[in-house]
């Protein structure tokens, strides 16, 4: 009893710290550290201190690639900020149609979506809630819609941490890329008529229920069938972007859009699926592009392919950015200075709870965990598994932290009740991601944003609802895969 409760420790200390003691991320992340390490190396695990360095370097390791792709993905959006094309393209959407419910959805599972795609970090709720509020939703509404359109962080930051949970928990990265697609197809119809009803009311959608039907069940569709087909990477983009075509469509056949200037602006991202959607269908170019230049340490199980990695190719469009938009020196300085303040956190965070899952891991008290688990919930675990994802996303606000702290105990588990390790890996994923938008962090940025901060505990308590009715479809859905599949 002793040594779980032990092994334990860890975990409570992170929910003690960010929960009850309010204390920051990192904060939150070293005390955890420290307190792991000095339990691994306790007389009851009995861990060599000789094998201590080998979690850090392990995490560093696997921070490395996070680097990559997050400093390049916040990067291109900051650049594209300051040449004001992000305020164009937002322009356009906003102004190509007074439908209201066509706005909402072009706001909230379009444009949202497609920032968060390949930015991540919540930059999306900055430029969509202001939007709203100028197009006369009220600050309530604008707060709660931009909170529900980051609907797309599996797929956040060219699915980041969709790869990491992938690669710590064991599970092909197709496998969970596509289940968590699949559970995502309903919620995402949730979330298309819940942004129409919170902008334009039940009224509204009486009339265009199978309008808005449609849009949901074509943002889940498009996202499986990238994940599926294509890439895990470009699955949120593809997404997005096949949403605000096919709006647009729908819209042009009563106005007039201005499609040069939105091609213009919108074309980096087009540049980026063209690369990535190259590099990942095209045989020779992908051999070619591994062979290159392929950092690998074998002793570590560590393999990075540079010029593969989706980081690259968010570099090379930032590049283009830069020479599309006639960026000066002084604007790419700035834009870089702004991605450095936004990413060292997160990544600082994120080392820091890897190397509390990869201590665990070497001092066995994952594997303790999930045998306990497994003799204490049976078959009944998967039934806790959401619960656990959802309180990892809720607390870090991050699916990459809370798949860190998390997925390895949900997939061992599996394993232990003979269970489907992909399974629980997609639910936690799933119910991670989507919690996430409940964290107060994201609520007060929202708040702040909307100038509404004397009501940030009106808008917690609309989206603990709302994330309630999230766990509801998924706790739905796993009741049907039980009895029918």
């Amino acid at each position: 009893m002793l040594k779980v409760v032990l092994a334990l420790l860890p975990l409570i200390s992170i929910l003690l710290m960010i929960f009850i003691f309010k204390k920051s991320s990192i904060f939150t992340g070293i005390v955890a550290c420290i307190l792991t390490t000095i339990i691994a190396i306790s007389p009851v695990f009995h861990t060599s201190i000789e094998l201590l360095p080998t979690p850090f370097i392990k995490s560093f390791l696997t921070t490395v690639p996070i680097l990559y792709i997050l400093f390049f993905g916040i990067l291109l959006f900051h650049l594209m900020e300051k040449a004001g094309a992000i305020q164009k393209i937002a322009s356009i959407i906003a102004t190509s149609t007074d439908n209201r419910i066509y706005q909402v959805l072009l706001l909230a599972l379009g444009l949202s979506p497609l920032i968060e795609a390949v930015s991540g970090f919540g930059l999306a709720v900055i430029v969509i809630a202001p939007i709203l509020i100028a197009l006369g939703f009220t600050t309530i509404q604008s707060s709660l819609i931009a909170l529900i359109s980051l609907c797309i962080i599996p797929w956040g930051t060219l699915a980041m941490g969709t790869i990491i949970g992938a690669s710590l928990g064991n599970i092909a990265l197709v496998d969970l890329g596509v289940g968590s697609a699949l559970m995502c197809i309903p919620i995402y119809i949730y979330f298309a008529f819940l942004v129409t009803y919170i902008g334009v009311g039940k009224a509204a959608i009486k009339k265009k229920w199978l309008q808005i039907l449609w849009i949901g069940l074509l943002l889940g569709g498009s996202v499986w069938l990238c994940n599926r087909f294509i890439s895990v990477e470009l699955a949120g983009l593809v997404g997005a972007l096949t949403v605000i075509a096919t709006l647009f469509i729908m819209i042009s056949l009563n106005n007039k859009i201005h499609s040069n200037e939105l091609f213009k602006n919108i074309s980096p991202y087009l540049l980026l699926i063209v690369l990535l959607f190259a590099s990942r269908t095209l045989t020779p170019i992908k051999d070619f592009l591994i062979e290159l230049c392929t950092v690998t340490i074998k002793s570590y199980q560590f393999q990075l392919a540079v010029l593969y990695s989706p980081g690259f190719f968010l570099l090379l469009v930032c590049f283009f950015s830069c020479v599309l938009f006639r960026l000066n020196r002084a604007t790419i300085f700035d834009s870089i200075q702004l991605t450095i303040h936004k990413c060292y956190p997160v990544l600082l965070t994120t080392f820091l709870y890897i190397v509390v899952s990869n201590m665990m891991s070497e001092a066995k008290m994952i594997q303790l965990l999930a045998f306990t688990a497994a003799n204490s919930f049976g078959s009944f675990f998967v039934f806790i598994t959401p619960l656990i994802g959802a309180t990892g996303g809720f607390l870090t606000g991050s699916n990459t932290a809370s798949n860190t702290m998390f997925i390895r105990i949900q997939t061992e588990t599996a394993v232990q009740i003979g269970a489907s390790p992909t399974m629980l890996a997609c639910i936690q994923n799933v119910s991670s991601s989507l919690m996430t938008m409940v964290n107060p962090s994201r609520i007060a940025l929202s708040c702040s944003v909307c100038k509404i901060t004397t009501h940030e505990n009106m808008v917690q308590r609309k989206l603990a609802l709302i994330g309630l009715g999230t766990l509801v479809m998924i706790y739905l859905e796993i009741i049907i895969q039980s009895l029918f599949l």
